[in-house]
């Protein structure tokens, strides 16, 4: 199966700045050995014409599929939940910490690869077409470290696992499901950057019907694999393995779309300067991924301390709160890909527009989910589980989620529009920070003394912070200056 943890996970595709030649439109491609491009200080005039609008329209044309996309991967974790459910309580556990495990291992990796899209929308943005063609290639190169992460995979879920404490019985379970599932590590990285190169060229649609081709092709499987060939928990991972290796080839493959318009996408090998280049976007972008995710799991696992209910309580709070990451994750996405398109067409003005409008449209649906969370919270968490302690905790929760979740609406489009500016290292500051030094000791020193409402407080503090900090940064316009 397919399910990632419940944690406040970072968007599908991230957008970061990247510099793209000035004097290549219309010439071949550079040869790998050549010097890695740079941005033009003054676009051409027929470049500004390649500008996005900025439009609400155009930004939740591009959005709204990468909704459905999320939306698809959530069904994937219920339908997970359902099957293994069926199975036994050790199955649910097991299947559930080993899917941690696993979501872990290839986050750097992935977060770093989402980078592709911006690269791309750099170069759209300034019409050039060979440089399109070369940042794919770059991109899909790299997504070949996930062969070497595969061979080494096995050795590292095990002490992964093992590092967890769990009871030998989860352990045992949960080790047989992810020693099949990390061999789709190659294709979930493969996948990876083709996505996000197609984000970059401006179509999510695709992306989107792959998404729910994944969730289609993982339910019947695991249906036939677990219920009658009854494979159990290793049949369900088998499911997951060809679902997620047929997305990923399919993505890399459905590239071809595109290419009466840009030409064929292969793989290129890179040169030192062009490494260097994508190192200093790509790999914070990736450790910010891993850092925020990472910290999450940690802050849950505060609460695990506390007891079953306060656990179950924010679980069910957390699935409602991630309805509303879906849309703000979106957002994020198209956004950073729109402003990085107007900063390769020169237009940091239309950038900035771009990336207000995003937070607002974001802030604005994030509204919607706070007055739910204040009106209606018994009812909601009730749709779930009605023991009365789960409905008093739960209903805490969400009056404290309240609190923040337009602000969260807030921090999640303005940091992908500072990382599609490039400023991905003062987004990886920021998050170490505000995760690390203040949401996890926070819940750690509150929620002994004020339980679970305090943890989340914790959380709240976070989430303002790194609201504030995002709205300071692009207000200041320090990432216009953002190149490599």
């Amino acid at each position: 199966m397919t399910a990632a943890p419940v944690t406040r996970a970072p968007p599908v595709h991230y957008a970061q700045a990247v510099t793209v030649p000035d004097d290549v439109r219309g010439r071949p491609a550079p040869h790998p050995q050549d010097p890695a491009p740079t941005f033009p200080a003054d676009p051409a005039p027929e470049t500004r014409d390649a500008a996005p609008a900025g439009t609400t329209r155009e930004l939740l044309a591009l959005a709204w599929p990468l909704m459905l996309s999320n939306l698809a991967y959530t069904a994937v974790g219920f339908t997970d939940t359902l099957y293994m459910g069926r199975l036994g309580v050790l199955e649910v556990g097991a299947v559930g910490l080993a899917g941690v495990v696993l979501f872990s291992v290839s986050l750097f990796f992935r977060g770093a690869l989402n980078t592709a899209a911006t690269f791309v929308a750099r170069a759209v943005g300034a019409q050039d077409r060979p440089g399109v063609i070369r940042w794919a290639g770059i991109f899909l190169t790299l997504s070949l470290t996930g062969l070497p992460l595969a061979l080494v995979g096995p050795w590292l879920v095990e002490h992964l696992l093992n590092l967890m404490h769990a009871e030998p019985d989860i352990t045992r379970v949960g080790l047989t499901y992810a020693r099949i599932r990390i061999f789709e590590i190659p294709f979930v990285l493969l996948g990876a950057a083709s996505l996000a190169i197609m984000l970059g060229l401006g179509n999510t649609r695709t992306p989107m019907l792959l998404s729910w081709l994944l969730v289609i092709v993982n339910a019947v499987l695991a249906a036939v694999f677990v219920f009658v060939l009854h494979w159990g928990v290793a049949g369900a991972a088998w499911a997951s393995l060809i679902a997620v290796s047929v997305q990923g080839l399919l993505a890399y493959l459905l590239l071809g779309l595109h290419r009466n318009e840009y030409g064929p996408f292969r793989f290129v090998r890179p040169d030192t300067k062009e490494l260097r280049s994508v190192a200093r976007i790509s790999v914070p972008a990736g450790a910010t991924d891993l850092g925020e995710v990472s910290a999450f799991t940690v802050f849950l696992g505060i609460i695990a301390r506390l007891g079953p209910t306060e656990l179950a309580a924010s679980q069910i709070a957390n699935q409602f709160a991630s309805f509303g990451f879906l849309p703000a994750f979106a957002l994020s996405a198209s956004t950073s890909s729109l402003l990085s398109r107007a900063l390769g067409a020169g237009r940091p003005d239309l950038a900035a527009r771009i990336g207000w409008r995003g937070a607002g449209l974001s802030a604005a649906l994030m509204a919607v989910l706070t007055a739910a969370f204040l009106a209606f919270p018994h009812a909601l968490i009730r749709l779930f589980n009605s023991d009365p302690g789960v409905l008093t905790l739960g209903s805490r929760v969400l009056a404290v989620m309240s609190g923040y979740m337009l602000l969260d609406g807030l921090g999640i489009v303005l940091g992908g529009a500072l990382s599609g500016a490039g400023d991905t290292r003062f987004r990886l500051l920021v998050t170490l920070s505000g995760a690390w030094l203040l949401m996890v000791p926070g819940a750690a020193l509150l929620a002994p003394r004020y339980g679970v409402s305090g943890a989340w407080f914790a959380a709240l503090l976070y989430i303002a912070l790194v609201a504030a900090t995002y709205s300071w940064r692009f207000w200041s316009g320090r990432w216009r200056r953002k190149t490599l």
